[in-house]
């Protein structure tokens, strides 16, 4: 524990961070009362959705909400929400719409099949997201957050005459020229190594262009990987992204009961793995709490997964999201405000240890 706690002040991370998500409302007035509330609860950073509604009408506020939770004491991060449904979250899309040639094309042997998600290739999305990053910037905010990049995979058996068949993206055209750039021949239909490969690199490389445009403007950059390294993912081989050089800060999310998990045994298993490469790659690491969809009476996990994450060595806990999301009803947890008792009961505890 003591060679632990050396190697954490090392990278200047022994202190404890704890934060949450936030995206109930856009009245200022509001937010500032909630941020304050994190705050007191023991929060000591937030991370705002900034989703393309929030681009296209809140610009504004998103600047007044960042100054009024910077007022309440908190780092700020902002999270490209469901922005061209490739990172997490709930929010429509306008640009999957407005944009057909920049959707990801699925491995039909006919047709041209396109999902409702952006290719990460595609530059027209590429600039889209440097003018986020721009607009994140002038907000004033501390860092942004890339929450769970990810292409499409799906198994299907009613397209296909009640034969199970794996549909993955993308294979437009630019992926396509980009693959056979790379291997000499032409991208298979099939599920194979090399597409794997392929369909990882893209998604490196796309966090490794985000994140060197954010440092640049001078934002920290932290990512979020899905608890998985199931290459239907995308990501699996979690390396390739801690050893992104303006990744500053490297974590993931065991939400055990979204994934069905033992909470002590999946949080340990992922905060170990996130300290291990962070450790490696002189990154902060992060553990994400589940705090959504939380079933009623079983609550009190939260503090065990805190707790347990905590003692792997993690010391930076977020939680998805402020008050037991009881802002959306579709992922709201049963009793949202117990949720966020136990989250308060857990960050207080380690505060009063690290003050």
């Amino acid at each position: 524990m003591i060679l632990l706690t050396e190697m954490l002040l090392a990278f200047n991370i022994a202190c404890m961070k704890f934060g949450a998500s936030y995206f109930a409302n856009r009245i200022v007035r509001h937010v500032k009362t909630d941020m304050e509330k994190m705050a007191d609860d023991g929060c000591t950073f937030v991370v705002h959705t900034m989703s393309e509604h929030d681009v296209t009408y809140h610009s504004g506020n998103m600047s007044d909400i960042v100054k009024a939770s910077h007022d309440a004491g908190l780092e700020v991060f902002l999270d490209p929400w469901g922005i061209g449904r490739v990172f997490g979250g709930e929010s429509f899309s306008a640009f999957v719409k407005a944009y057909p040639h920049c959707r990801q094309k699925l491995n039909f042997t006919e047709g041209d099949m396109m999902i409702y998600k952006a290719c990460l290739n595609a530059k027209t999305f590429r600039d889209y997201m440097t003018n986020w990053i721009e607009l994140a910037a002038k907000t004033g905010a501390d860092g942004v957050f890339w929450d769970e990049p990810h292409l499409f995979f799906g198994e299907f058996t009613h397209l296909f005459g009640g034969r199970k068949k794996d549909v993955w993206g993308c294979l437009c055209n630019t992926c396509r020229d980009l693959f056979k750039q790379k291997y000499g021949y032409e991208m298979p239909l099939e599920f194979t190594d090399e597409v794997k490969a392929f369909r990882q690199s893209t998604i490196v490389d796309f966090l490794e262009c985000l994140a060197n445009n954010a440092s640049q403007k001078g934002l920290r950059n932290s990512v979020c990987l899905f608890p998985t390294t199931d290459p239907r993912y995308g990501i699996y081989e979690w390396e390739k992204v801690a050893m992104i050089k303006s990744m500053d800060i490297f974590g993931s999310d065991p939400y055990w009961y979204a994934y069905k998990k033992d909470v002590a045994e999946f949080v340990r298993e992922i905060s170990s793995a996130v300290l291990s490469l962070s450790l490696k790659y002189k990154k902060e690491p992060q553990i994400w709490i589940q705090g959504y969809r939380v079933p009623a009476n079983r609550e009190e996990e939260i503090m065990t997964a805190v707790d347990v994450a905590y003692n792997t060595g993690i010391r930076n806990i977020a939680t998805w999201s402020f008050e037991g999301t009881d802002c959306m009803t579709y992922v709201r947890s049963d009793r949202p405000e117990i949720v966020w008792q136990n989250v308060r009961n857990a960050y207080l505890k380690y505060r009063k240890k690290h003050p």
